[in-house]
């Protein structure tokens, strides 16, 4: 699973002198009113949709943005790549990112929406998990890469387990436990729910227990403007408070206390 704003000028040269100084680094200006800024933004559905240019994390984005007064681009680029426009000053902000220490060009907001790795089992069957190690009694599926994702801990109980497969189309992992081809999934809570009601958000949660055995993980905001990232805390706080955030969530994964 991978590790989610200011127009900024890419470059102030004030002359060759100054260039051979400074090399690359980018300054950023004052923020003016209205100004259009512009997302970089990685495809991982349902947090960013790029087929829809939606999802919860850039939709939390664009809405505390817009509050400020911002209309916004967005372009879909990977993650690696997302950061490296924002530091070289090409982006203003890429969504969504995981927490680092602020440094000159590259500043991480608050949160503004929890990961949540979560085991899914069938509620029928009544499973107990009492942590990571219970899974060594399951046929597991889940995501490619999640051994080196959730560390050894992780690997240590699959590594044991009755079986466990990695794939790649995720969609298919609530059907899969459904159909009884696996006793456990590993997935994101939000991502799970989505694609199991992607053609119904109302449909049934119950027939599910979800085993909350891994932390969850803050999804954050990463700016190269100081100040607009401050700014857009506060403006962030206001739309959490209201409860915004957790409407652009229910229109992805349908209504919460349905859960």
């Amino acid at each position: 699973m991978s590790q989610p704003c200011c127009l900024l000028i890419t470059a102030l040269l004030f002359s060759g002198v100054l260039f051979g100084l400074m090399g690359n680094r980018v300054f950023a200006q004052e923020i003016r009113p209205g100004q259009k800024i512009r997302i970089v933004a990685t495809d991982y559905p349902p947090h960013v949709i790029a087929a829809e240019e939606g999802g919860m994390d850039l939709d939390i984005l664009r809405g505390v943005l817009e509050e400020m007064g911002h209309s916004s681009t967005v372009s879909f680029v990977p993650t690696k790549r997302a950061l490296a426009m924002v530091e070289q000053g090409e982006a203003d902000v890429a969504v969504p990112v995981f927490y680092q220490d602020d440094k000159e060009g590259y500043y991480t907001s608050d949160a503004i929406i929890d990961y949540k790795p979560t085991v899914f089992t069938l509620s029928t069957h009544g499973y107990i998990f009492k942590g990571l190690k219970s899974l060594n009694e399951h046929r597991v599926v889940t995501f490619i890469g999640a051994g080196g994702y959730f560390g050894p801990v992780f690997t240590q109980a699959t590594d044991n387990a009755v079986s466990y497969n990695e794939i790649n189309n995720i969609s298919a992992m609530p059907e899969l436990l459904l159909m009884d081809r696996y006793s456990a999934a590993v997935l994101d809570e939000n991502i799970f729910y989505y694609f199991y009601r992607k053609m119904d958000k109302s449909r049934d949660l119950s027939v599910f227990d979800a085993h909350a055995v891994f932390p969850k993980v803050e999804a954050s905001v990463g700016f190269n403007n100081r100040r607009l990232r401050d700014s857009f805390n506060n403006q962030l706080a206001k739309f959490r408070i209201a409860g915004k955030d957790r409407q652009i969530i229910e229109k992805y994964v349908g209504v919460a206390n349905s859960f």
